[in-house]
Parts: C-alpha cells; structure tokens; sequence
C-alpha cells in the first residue's frame, strides 16, 4: 500500500467538534483542494472537505 493519499483511495475519517473527537466515517478520496484539504465523498453519499490531519488511509484506490 502506497503512503500517500491520492484520488481513489479509501480512507477513514475522524469527525472533530470543539477540539473533541465525535465518531468516524468512511469515505473514498476525490481530489485534493489547491488550499492542501481533502474533497472526499462519504459512504452516506455527501461530499465534504476536510483536513488532512482528519484523515487515515485504509486502502488503495482502483486503478
């Protein structure tokens, strides 16, 4: 597995609020943003932009 997250990947992401961690989603990475934050669609089908910090990689993308 590859050590940097690029467009494909599935990764998995901690929801903070006010500084605390509040749960985790998983998603698949789309792009990242010219600011240096991850656009990634959620498996409940939103898109969000996050930090990077946020983010842990679980697996490879396709392709």
């Amino acid at each position: 597995m590859k050590m940097v997250i690029s467009s494909g990947d599935r990764v998995r992401v901690t929801k903070r609020i006010n500084g605390y961690e509040r749960g985790q989603y998983a998603g698949t990475v789309l792009t990242w943003t010219s600011s240096g934050r991850l656009k990634i669609k959620a498996d409940s089908g939103i898109v969000v932009v996050v930090s990077s910090e946020l983010v842990k990689k679980v697996a490879d993308g396709v392709g």
